[in-house]
């Protein structure tokens, strides 16, 4: 069987019709439907929910991850990150594994605004933390779904161009934030990401929002739970609202929001005026 959802994407993707903004219609679906759904390729699903996506409309697929592998992970990445000094690398061949805290100073080199603690894992390492096989069983899923093979980049290093990158997020309590942007399409149509703490609990405030036809911000973060994705067509404007403001910042600390990332980058090796990336958009 061919990629019938790579025909679909095909016929109705030009630049100039991107969806930019959400259309007001969130759709929720258990991960194992969608999983099954997207392995059979049946025309109906593959017409229905390409055209969804491409309206602008926003997807939460429930329940892909135990909530235990999740939660052990984020305590993980936590001691992880206070045993190894934090560092920098760029997306370059024999680029080991890091984390590297992005405050206000920091934010500055990239983009957009952002206040985070981000944990980056290549396939060409070793998987000190057994993420890979867990993760690509998922991912594969939403590269099917997006027009590319199941297995796409997985054997690529940077100087094949496009590179797989597990990121883990963690958004502190008291000033993690994503400011308003857009992602990068060319290498991964769908923007999707696991959350891995729940609003309500792990933190009061903030989160994922996307931006209506009005550009008025929308919480889709209030219907997530442990181990579900949130999934918007890349070039729809979405960011996260600082967590918890006004709680004092500790980067040692577990409080705030964790979220599990998955994407295909386009390396290094292509030069920073050519390479596609995200860029930030201003409401106002």
């Amino acid at each position: 069987m061919g990629n019938r959802f790579k025909t679909k994407w095909d016929s109705i993707e030009k630049p100039e019709t991107f969806p930019t903004r959400y259309s007001g219609k969130t759709i929720s679906m258990d991960f194992e439907e969608l999983k099954a759904k997207v392995n059979v390729q049946e025309e109906k699903f593959v017409n229905t929910i390409v055209d969804s996506f491409y309206a602008g409309d926003a997807y939460i697929f429930k329940n892909a991850y135990p909530k235990e592998f999740l939660t052990e992970l984020t305590e993980k990445m936590l001691e992880y990150g206070k045993q190894v000094p934090a560092s920098y690398h760029k997306m370059l061949e024999g680029s080991p594994d890091f984390h590297r805290i992005i405050d206000e100073e920091t934010s500055k080199l990239y983009p957009y605004d952002v206040i985070k603690h981000s944990y980056y894992f290549y396939n060409w390492n070793e998987d000190t933390f057994g993420l890979f096989p867990t993760i690509y069983d998922r991912w594969r899923i939403f590269k099917l779904l997006s027009g590319f093979q199941r297995n796409e980049y997985e054997e690529n290093t940077p100087r094949d161009g496009v590179i797989d990158r597990i990121q883990i997020v963690h958004y502190p309590s008291g000033a993690g934030m994503l400011e308003v942007h857009s992602d990068p399409y060319k290498f991964q149509k769908l923007a999707f990401g696991c959350m891995m703490t729940k609003k309500g609990k792990d933190y009061h405030e903030g989160g994922f929002y996307v931006i209506d036809q009005e550009n008025v911000k929308i919480d889709i973060e209030k219907d997530l739970d442990i181990g579900d994705y949130a999934v918007v067509f890349c070039t729809v404007a979405h960011g996260v609202d600082v967590v918890d403001p006004g709680v004092p910042l500790n980067w040692n600390s577990i409080k705030g929001r964790w979220f599990l990332s998955t994407f295909s980058n386009e390396s290094n090796y292509t030069p920073d005026e050519k390479r596609h990336t995200a860029y930030s958009i201003k409401l106002n």
